[in-house]
């Protein structure tokens, strides 16, 4: 068997501080939308060396995926959640109720975080693909090198 949705919805939620999910009777739509993030951050997940096919019914990946997959996959989850909080109306409704407080100055710092978890997605798949299993990847071989 493969790796359960739900390690990487564990990692997911590690990176985030959210009281959005915590109701137990909720637990179906909570996990059906964590389900729609990983859908976005496995289309989002450009050249991974493992296939990231599933089964749905069984809430499963066909491939046991190696830490590093999972956090590629957690950290593109994080980023898809801040981009929702952003364009979240609830969120920014409340803030029109204080006339001392600067919406456009709070919407910024959200993009902000938004464009600096965006880079904390580029970094992850970076240290993704130069590495196997901890180790760099010898791009000697690339050049042409003959070894032996």
């Amino acid at each position: 068997m493969g790796t359960p949705f739900q390690t990487i919805y564990d990692s997911f939620l590690a990176r985030i501080n959210s009281d959005e999910w915590v109701l137990p009777e909720e637990m179906y739509i909570a996990q059906r939308d964590w389900f729609e993030f990983l859908k976005i951050a496995i289309f989002r997940f450009r050249f991974p060396r493992k296939e990231l096919t599933y089964d749905a019914d069984q809430m499963s990946f066909n491939e046991h995926l190696d830490n590093s997959e999972i956090q590629v996959l957690a950290t593109y989850m994080k980023h898809e959640w801040i981009k929702r909080c952003i364009s979240s109306w609830e969120e920014i409704k409340m803030l029109y109720s204080n006339k001392d407080f600067s919406q456009a100055n709070h919407l910024d710092k959200l993009i902000k975080l938004s464009d600096q978890v965006e880079l904390e997605c580029v970094r992850a798949c970076s240290t993704y693909s130069r590495s196997i299993n901890g180790k760099p990847y010898d791009y000697t071989k690339l050049a042409g090198k003959k070894h032996g």
